[in-house]
């Protein structure tokens, strides 16, 4: 049938048709919400700007994250997952 115009690499629906079954959805969501929004949308979520590339490596690496971060929130999300539950569950326990 051809390739995808989108994506191309997957076949098309139909003969007559343009897309395949995933940008179909991709298309009718930019449809619904508007292709501005689902761009921010995606350039938000998808792309990581200089800062949180360095941050995501410094925390790897186990080093001391970027000093000017103060808030406790940030530092919250930036730790482990398993580390934020315990700290949640100690918290907890301490309330009860």
């Amino acid at each position: 049938m051809g390739l995808c115009y989108f994506c191309e690499t997957e076949q098309r629906e139909t003969w007559a048709g343009s897309w395949c079954k995933s940008c179909r959805q991709v298309k009718n969501l930019c449809n619904v919400y508007g292709y501005e929004r689902v761009l921010n949308i995606l350039k938000e979520v998808c792309i990581r700007n200089e800062d949180q590339l360095e941050k995501k490596i410094l925390a790897r690496k186990g080093q001391v994250i970027n000093p000017k971060i103060t808030d406790e929130a940030t530092e919250f999300h930036l730790r482990r997952k398993s580390d934020r539950v315990r700290d949640k569950e100690a918290v907890s326990s301490k309330g009860t």
